[in-house]
């Protein structure tokens, strides 16, 4: 498996920008065999779709979480876990994968029509690798688009602050927008617990397939929320929209 080779000033780029975007990651028979495995999963296994109504865009997909892919899908799993080295060049030298295997890796499955809410990360690091093009399913983002207590307020004000950097008027003006449109073998790094982002609505019939990885300092990671799991990983009803609250 081959993955692109660090590069000077990658670093220093992702931290400043909270971004990074680099097409062809991967090669096309990469991300073509990755593709056949997800078929092949799906074929096997039924995919519950996980639908919440959210005001403006919706969280509509289906997703195989990364219990599952450790246990089923082993290659991607080793894939995300050699990532380690790349997302500590661009990063930091103490990032890691998370210990939270559930939410570590994912595979997103949109359908058409499918969309995820906006939303901000719980991990420090997210890095997205897209595995097919199809129409629509751009992820927009606003790196740097957020009022980051990080422990140094309470949590509703955190969520307060959140709800409100996300208003529509708010992002109009004060926010960058950015927008990538799902390529095979195109990564997108994210700053993720800093960068508010979103998927638009996939079009046409083909679904929208791609990886996401999730890494975190070793020191600082406190991620068990079964409220936002329940909410992402099942059908299950729930009050409201737990967020990614630090």
């Amino acid at each position: 498996m081959s993955l692109v080779t660090e590069k000077p000033g990658l670093r220093r780029n992702f931290l400043k920008q909270g971004y990074l975007i680099q097409e062809n990651f991967v090669s096309p028979e990469q991300s073509t065999h990755f593709l056949d495995l997800v078929a092949q999963f799906q074929q096997n296994q039924s995919l519950d779709f996980i639908h919440r109504a959210v005001r403006g865009r919706p969280l509509h997909y289906k997703v195989i979480n990364g219990q599952q892919i450790e246990s089923d899908l082993p290659e991607i799993d080793l894939f995300y876990r050699q990532l380690t080295n790349f997302v500590r060049s661009i990063s930091s030298d103490d990032t890691v994968p998370l210990k939270e295997k559930l939410v570590g890796v994912n595979i997103n499955v949109t359908p058409a029509g499918g969309t995820y809410r906006w939303h901000y990360d719980r991990n420090a690091v997210t890095v997205l690798l897209y595995l097919n093009e199809v129409d629509g399913g751009e992820i927009e983002f606003y790196p740097f688009f957020r009022i980051y207590l990080k422990g140094r307020g309470p949590t509703f004000l955190q969520r307060w602050l959140d709800w409100f950097v996300q208003l529509h008027v708010v992002r109009q003006l004060f926010g960058k927008k950015i927008v990538v449109k799902p390529a095979q073998g195109r990564m997108v790094a994210l700053r993720g617990s800093r960068c508010l982002h979103s998927v638009r609505p996939v079009q046409g019939e083909q679904e929208r397939v791609n990886i996401v990885m999730a890494f975190d300092n070793y020191k600082e990671q406190n991620l068990s929320k079964q409220a936002l799991d329940q909410y992402l990983y099942s059908q299950k009803s729930v009050s409201s929209d737990p967020n990614y609250i630090s």
